[in-house]
């Protein structure tokens, strides 16, 4: 199959699974629907009753079939109208917008500081294998992946912001501010990279190809830099990539703790008052999210290593 068949096969797979998602969007709605009724009432700051739930349970269409609920709700998806917040009243979707610039910048800094992390150090542990720098990347690279990133953010915010003022302790979602949180989430996620590509670029060094180029003149450095780190890197790129979806999709604990008003801390107080509109469009757009991005993957992988057999 060529390059452009596989890529247009992978696209026309993307329709089935947003349909899927759509489905178990929906089903939140249908299986609490008397919940739906009751946080609008309350949001009007009325007290639910038997009348005012029925009578709201109409407004919405909850009295409806659930198929013409469905696809009544699915025509708005679409056009991403998701109704609005019962939290704010505002419409779901400018609610999302205004937030998702903070929780945006806040993964591609992560993501930038994870891979750059990643890759340094394990290319140093590979430098000094079976040394002292090797052993002590080792060490704190198990540390740093099974330490919990909320433990980290008070940690950081102990040294960098109360002792050392490097930083303020509420970052609200000022740009220059995004460095704290990054670094809280990058540490685990660089721990996790270094170990991969470590164990991969040992296995690589010892291939033929690494060793004609060493043949060829190249030094030990030139042959990890210019042959093996391309193929190190190259399995972790759907580990990297799925942990790019998870923090577009926001990061709970790390946007409440440094007051980062994204996504996360947005979704966390809708799922506390029971706000179903924004759950509904969370799900759609993560799920829309992961999908992009496993075709994006899918197509760097294509790109990056032409061996890889198309189906």
């Amino acid at each position: 199959m060529s390059k452009k068949r596989f890529v247009i096969k992978r696209i026309l797979q993307i329709i089935p699974m947003l349909f899927i998602a759509s489905i178990l969007a929906f089903g939140l709605s249908h299986a609490s629907r008397g919940e739906v009724a009751n946080s609008v009432i309350r949001s009007r700051g009325m007290q639910p009753t038997p009348e005012t739930i029925e009578a709201v349970r109409e407004e919405l269409g909850l009295d409806k079939p659930v198929h013409i609920q469905y696809f009544s709700w699915l025509k708005d998806a679409v056009r991403l109208d998701f109704g609005n917040s019962f939290l704010t009243d505002e419409p779901v979707m400018e609610e999302i917008a205004q937030r998702f610039p903070n929780t945006l910048l806040l993964a591609v800094v992560t993501t930038a500081f994870s891979i750059i992390f990643g890759i340094f150090f394990a290319i140093l542990s590979v430098k000094y294998k079976g040394r002292p720098p090797d052993h002590i990347i080792r060490v704190v690279s198990t540390a740093g992946a099974s330490i919990p990133d909320f433990v980290l953010a008070f940690l950081f915010l102990f040294i960098f912001a109360i002792n050392l003022k490097f930083f303020p302790v509420i970052s609200g979602s000022l740009p220059q501010n995004v460095i704290l949180p990054a670094l809280t989430l990058s540490i685990p996620l660089s721990a996790i990279y270094t170990r991969l590509i470590r164990n991969d670029l040992i296995d690589i060094m010892d291939s033929d190809y690494i060793k004609t180029a060493r043949a060829k003149g190249l030094s030990e450095n030139q042959a990890m830099i210019r042959h093996g780190l391309k193929n190190a890197v190259l399995p972790s790129v759907t580990l990297i990539g799925s942990n790019l979806g998870f923090l577009l999709a926001g990061s709970f604990t790390i946007e409440s703790i440094f007051s980062w008003n994204g996504i996360g801390k947005f979704v966390f107080d809708s799922v506390k008052a029971k706000d179903l509109p924004v759950i509904q469009a969370f799900i759609i757009i993560v799920s829309a999210t992961f999908i992009l991005l496993n075709l994006i993957i899918d197509i760097i992988y294509i790109y990056l290593d032409p061996k890889i057999k198309l189906t």
